[in-house]
């Protein structure tokens, strides 16, 4: 008899065939249980060479031994008349068969089921009741009815045919044992997001309406409901050591079924790779093109370089006075470890600007610092578009006003799904007196973003300063939905146009008193606004408190109040003591509905020609309420 018929009548085969198809079910299963505990990844490694030698092992026995009435018995041992090897191998048929349908079933209810639940771990992890987006509240005379869920979800499906291809990049899901990973796959989920950025024809939304949702307790048709996407990718990351496991998938909103998804089980230094692989899935599955100017591959050869970086990321976008600190002090140590990765200096540009604008002391080392930094960033990397955004918030302080629309444009061009490019924009043409403008900006960020805070009090800013109440309520509204705790800025959404005076001071006072502390500037203020008379104690009362405001910008204050001489007096302070980005927001004020007539003024016009915007409007154009013509410049309601 040949080798082969002997290995045949032996079974070997058949075991062969039958410990193979249940290793890979006990494989399947392992990994998913395995992932679910956060067991480190050495455990499904040593699994693989358990079952591996075990296999061996099988088909060794397979053919040196069978098993008899009399039990298990040599091969040689056993009458080839009486051997029950024939009975053995019909029982191992109909065990294969079974195992064969257990891996079909198996494999069906993966697809359908597991991939949503198990393989990336739950959307978020907090405790029902905790979602701040459920509650509604009075809408705005004229406002359409707030559509429930299910009606938001139809209408998502019924756009989605017709609509721009969308996608928001959820949090990955932190699977690592070690709490202080969340900056890891936060990280991961940031980088991969601008990497689809960079996809042509794709709208991405930006990273802060994308991490709104983390902690919070919303299945995934509801959130793309919200974002108003047609795609939603989720997944998991696990780290230990140099060891990364990382799983994604791509969900489609309008079918509520999963179009790809994939695991990676790699080594640190090939995450990169990971995140190119799964940007061109993704691509191919939506049929859009990836951008070959995007940043694709290694933004560091230095991998501790690049931890640093997520780190020092991960702190700079959570804000607060002491996380920006250490941001710094993290991007600083990257760029020194690796002078030349560009989005380490850019962030590290961005971190010293905002954390300037928020010091008492020192804030001009920080705007200082911030540009060089910016333009390390630039001269590393020309394309990098939030180093320009970053520049042209530099240029907004040196009230260069050309010079920061041009880095603005610039930086949007290059990266059109980033937030804060189109948000500093917006902030400058509002300063500049382009009201309407700014709001279409503010608006096309507000696409990006739909439930960035910052993005609706600015356009509640934008509204109010156009004397448009009535969408300055809605978006107030909404913030207050977002984040009941948001601090709105002085006069920023009041209500004075709308003659309520009572209701207006209510607000100011409450916020004044969240914000420094007080409310002697607001009750002030309000005090000359209800009898003029009072104006001079009012403005009196304002300049001896002067350091109670913040940054000491009284213009709000002085402003409201008519205090035209000593509200440019404040102004021109602020950009002397080099409060230069405060001075330069601060210039919308002046073109508030409810004091517009204050425009005419005789001073207005110098001031504005000392702040360069006489020579911005002959070069683009006139704002909307002043009209230049040659060294005559005429403001007010034209």
């Amino acid at each position: 008899m040949s080798f082969f018929a002997e290995l045949k009548r032996r079974n070997v085969f058949r075991v062969g065939i039958a410990y193979a198809i249940t290793a890979w079910l006990l494989i399947q299963v392992s990994d998913i249980l395995l992932e679910s505990i956060g067991a480190p990844p050495w455990v499904m490694l040593a699994m693989f060479v358990v079952l591996a030698a075990g296999f061996v092992i099988a088909l060794f026995f397979a053919w040196a031994f069978e098993l008899t009435p009399e039990g298990v018995k040599k091969e040689k041992d056993v009458d080839r008349n009486v051997s029950m090897a024939p009975r053995t191998g019909q029982k191992l048929n109909l065990g294969i068969v079974a195992l064969l349908v257990v891996t079909l079933a198996y494999v069906a209810y993966d697809k359908l089921v597991l991939d949503g639940l198990l393989e990336t771990g739950p959307v978020s992890n907090a405790q029902p009741g905790s979602d701040p987006f459920s509650k509604q509240t009075t809408k705005a005379a004229g406002e359409k009815r707030a559509l429930t869920p299910v009606e938001a979800i139809a209408q998502v499906q019924a756009e989605a045919a017709t609509t721009q291809r969308s996608i928001v990049v959820l949090p990955f899901v932190n699977m690592s044992n070690d709490a202080e990973q969340e900056y890891f796959s936060d990280g991961l989920s940031e980088e991969l997001l601008n990497v689809l950025a960079q996809i042509k024809d794709l709208r991405v939304i930006s990273r802060t309406s994308a991490f709104a949702f983390k902690g919070k307790d919303l299945d995934i048709p509801t959130i793309a409901a919200q974002l108003n996407v047609t795609h939603v990718l989720e997944g998991s990351v696990r780290k230990a050591g140099d060891d990364v496991r990382i799983t994604a998938q791509l969900i489609e909103v309008a079918t509520d079924s999963h179009l790809w998804s994939d695991a990676y089980n790699r080594k640190l230094e090939n995450v990169f790779e990971i995140q190119e692989e799964i940007s061109k899935a993704i691509a191919a599955e939506l049929q859009v093109t990836l951008g070959t100017s995007g940043k694709t591959g290694k933004p560091t050869e230095n991998l501790e370089a690049w931890q640093l970086f997520l780190r020092g990321r991960h702190l700079y976008q959570n804000r607060g006075k002491a996380q920006l600190e250490r941001a710094i002090e993290l991007l600083k140590q990257a760029v020194a470890l690796d002078p030349n990765f560009a989005e380490a200096w850019a962030n590290l540009a961005a971190a010293d600007m905002v954390n300037g604008y928020n010091q008492e002391e020192g804030y001009a080392d920080f705007y200082r610092d911030g540009k060089l930094a910016a333009l390390r960033a630039i001269e590393i990397d020309p394309d990098n578009g939030f180093a320009h955004a970053v520049l042209g918030l530099a240029h907004t302080g040196e009230f260069a006003w050309d010079e920061a629309m041009r880095e603005y444009d610039l930086a949007i061009r290059l990266n059109p799904n980033e937030t804060n490019s189109l948000l500093w924009k917006g902030i400058a043409l509002l300063s500049l007196g382009y009201v309407d403008q700014a709001i279409a900006i503010f608006q096309q960020a507000e696409r990006l973003d739909p439930v960035f805070t910052n993005v609706h009090n600015w356009l509640a800013s934008g509204y109010r300063v156009k004397g448009d109440i009535e969408n300055m309520r809605r978006h107030t509204e909404k913030i207050q939905r977002l984040d009941p705790d948001f601090v709105f800025g002085s006069f920023i959404n009041s209500e004075p146009d709308a003659g309520d005076l009572d209701t207006s001071e209510k607000l100011m006072r409450a916020e004044d008193i969240r914000s420094i502390g007080t409310d002697v500037l607001v009750v002030a203020t309000f005090s000359a606004l209800r009898d003029p008379r009072r104006k001079d104690d009012a403005v009196k009362t304002l300049l001896a408190n002067e350091k109670l405001a913040e940054a000491g910008d009284l213009t709000p204050y002085l402003w409201k109040v008519g205090a035209v001489d000593e509200t440019l007096a404040n102004s021109r302070k602020l950009r002397e003591r080099g409060r230069v980005l405060h001075a330069a927001n601060g210039l919308q004020i002046f073109w508030d509905a409810f004091n517009r007539a204050q425009l005419s003024n005789p001073a207005m016009p110098a001031f504005f020609e000392a702040n360069g915007m006489v020579d911005y409007w002959r070069k683009h154009g006139d704002p909307d309420y002043c009209r230049v013509e040659g060294a005559n410049v005429e403001c007010g309601d034209l």
